[in-house]
């Protein structure tokens, strides 16, 4: 008699041949002989992703977490699958599976950490990676997420002593000299530019060194302020991070006119009445307007859960749609969403919020590429509210340049996609001005860190709170932001962040002019 694992590894060959329907077959025969076969669910889930049937590839996810079975590879394998689906909870259940912890690698336990701190479950992450170091305390890619724990907390010696450990188990796992770079201001006295250098010597050609370390080169020479020295590394990881990048700015042009087209005032007027007993507070923007400090804020308040970067609004319009677009929404997406089941969108994010929010009744939402999705959300869950970081073009604009992202701001590396794409942004925020009056608070970031209180209460009553003293301590030791901006979030509302780009302002001039439009732009803040 055939054995599930047969017909399981049949469907493994046919998905390493493409042949996604031959697989689909293969892992339902295996299914059939033993529906609680776990793997073959996974392939499933897996196989009908690729086939486009994103509704049943969900469901075989959720069916294969719910038959988990206490195999490490299998319970990752599922965890991975959760994940792109965004639900949050099961795979913060799955990977509490007490033998994954116990039998996983550490170089596998160093990923599902990374994981779990993606979607806000920090302790989690940093009790599992602790396990994996326990089992191998020289593994690099441990040392280094555990690092950035310490980072993402403030507890910057620890981070330093674990980036410098992670070097020493694996010379070039580059990202610790990324992260070393940020952890203290570069000083005469103490700095790592020749010793990045050196390293950049030995980077492998087309690998991530040669982005990691000329971004980590740049930082510490526009601290010593050797700005012509900081402009040519800066260049340097721009080129090579874009090669790695395909980026089309015709594609989110595309992407903005659809919205326009499709989400008219009288669409997304036609509102769900599902209730929200979890009230979102959806903050937007561009990358590096101010968007961490905001929510460092609101985190203040006791009535406020902070959710960090989440997609899990776009995941529950996927579900609806039966579509997958895993890099957000594209064109056809977004003029697909009169499909959509509005209702069952906020039924479905009403049950993500109840993890999402910590047991508290308001929580953040912080991608701040919701901004595409203003007028959906607004459709779906009436009672959201938003708040719109609004900072100088050319601040928001050079420091998305000098920040290498991972998996996020792909028109950042090249001076023309990045004003073509903020000059969209600004295009799509005035068009939710106009069809959804009232319903969003722009918010300046210079009026923010002015004045902290003034704007912390006029936040606070847009959301519907009482303002609370703590919203305005944001360099408490409490909590754990895991952006790029951990580091200056916890140093309060400092008053010279502005006006960077000048020391760069000969080669950014191309920047400044593209970027004229928003400067004759008025804006209602």
């Amino acid at each position: 008699m055939t054995h599930p694992n047969q017909l399981w590894m049949a469907g493994e060959q046919a998905m390493d041949r493409k042949n996604f329907k031959r697989a689909e077959i293969s892992y339902r025969q295996a299914l059939a002989l033993d529906a609680s076969h776990a793997p073959s669910l996974i392939g499933l889930s897996s196989a009908l992703s690729e086939l486009g049937r994103h509704r049943e590839a969900h469901e075989a996810a959720m069916m294969a977490f719910q038959k988990r079975p206490p195999i490490a590879p299998v319970i990752f394998a599922i965890a991975q699958r959760l994940r792109y689906f965004h639900e949050f909870d099961a795979l913060a259940q799955c990977l509490a599976t007490p033998s994954f912890g116990r039998d996983a690698p550490a170089d596998i336990i160093a990923k599902a950490a990374v994981m779990l701190s993606s979607i806000g479950a920090h302790d989690q992450a940093v009790a599992l990676v602790e396990q994996g170091l326990a089992k191998k305390p020289s593994d690099a890619a441990c040392l280094h997420v555990r690092g950035n724990f310490h980072y993402f907390r403030g507890e910057l010696d620890r981070a330093e002593a674990c980036y410098e450990a992670s070097l020493r188990a694996d010379p070039l796992l580059f990202q610790n000299s990324m992260m070393l770079a940020g952890v203290r201001p570069a000083t005469e006295e103490r700095n790592y530019v020749e010793r990045f250098r050196e390293q950049l010597t030995r980077a492998r050609p087309g690998g991530n060194g040669e982005i990691y370390l000329p971004f980590a080169l740049h930082k510490q020479l526009h601290e010593l302020k050797r700005y012509d020295e900081a402009w040519d590394a800066l260049a340097r990881g721009c080129v090579a991070k874009r090669k790695q990048t395909p980026y089309h700015l015709s594609t989110d042009r595309a992407l903005v006119d659809a919205i326009e087209a499709t989400c008219t005032a009288q669409f997304i007027g036609q509102t769900s009445t599902v209730d929200q007993p979890i009230v979102p507070i959806f903050i937007v923007g561009m990358h590096r307007s101010g968007t961490t400090l905001l929510e460092r804020m609101l985190s203040g308040h006791s009535l406020v859960g902070d959710a960090g970067e989440t997609t899990a609004f776009h995941a529950e319009l996927e579900l609806a749609l039966d579509r997958a677009t895993p890099k957000g929404p594209d064109a056809a997406f977004v003029r697909a969403t009169p499909e959509a089941d509005f209702d069952a969108v906020a039924r479905g994010y009403a049950r993500r919020a109840r993890w999402l929010s910590g047991g508290k009744p308001f929580f953040t939402e912080k991608l701040p590429q919701n901004f595409l999705n203003v007028g959906l959300i607004a459709k779906a869950m009436p009672q959201a509210r938003f708040l719109h970081l609004v900072r100088d073009p050319m601040d928001t604009c050079f420091s998305n340049l000098r920040q290498l992202f991972s998996g996020a701001a792909q028109y950042s590396y090249v001076a023309e996609e990045l004003a073509g794409f903020y000059l969209l942004y600004r295009r799509t925020m005035a068009h939710w001005r106009n069809v959804l009056p009232g319903r969003v608070l722009d918010i300046s970031y210079d009026a923010l860190i002015e004045d902290p209180e003034a704007m912390a209460r006029r936040v606070a009553a847009h959301c519907g709170l009482d303002f609370e003293d703590a919203m305005v301590d944001i360099q408490r030791s409490s909590g754990t932001v895991a952006t790029p901006s951990a580091g200056t979030a916890r140093q309060g509302f400092r008053k010279d962040r502005g006006q960077v780009w000048r020391n760069y302002e000969q080669q950014l001039q191309p920047l400044r002019a593209m970027l004229q439009p928003a400067y004759d732009e008025v804006l209602p803040v």
